[in-house]
């Protein structure tokens, strides 16, 4: 069990950035979708980036890794399934809204704290 304390703040902004690393690699996955022997991409978890960016104060992309699909490559040799990628595109778009969310709600609860509201 992990008993460091960590800033709110500091795990929103990592998670904003994690979910800026994703979105941009799935759209250069749908963009060569039609692209022969192209291989779809994927970061690595949200885990294992915290785990590489605690020691650093510095905020990191996340690292680009062979994305594990459930469907065959085509003749052409490329393994981007569209529907996948579209739903992955959901996904990272539902949970950056909520990061920011939350990431906006804790600054105004700070502000009202201070007297400022």
């Amino acid at each position: 069990m992990n008993t460091e304390s960590t800033s709110l703040f500091d795990l929103a902004t990592k998670r904003l950035q994690w979910l800026s690393t994703r979105q941009k690699v799935v759209s250069e996955n749908i963009a060569n979708a039609d692209v022969a022997e192209y291989q779809a991409k994927d970061i690595e978890s949200f885990a294992s980036y915290l785990n590489d960016t605690r020691a650093s104060n510095a905020l990191e992309e996340a690292d680009v890794v062979e994305a594990s699909v459930s469907w065959q490559s085509d003749m052409t040799g490329n393994n981007v399934v569209l529907e996948e990628q579209m739903m992955e595109a959901n996904s990272n778009a539902s949970q950056f809204k909520i990061a920011a969310n939350l990431y906006r709600k804790a600054h105004e609860m700070i502000y009202t704290v201070a007297g400022r509201r």
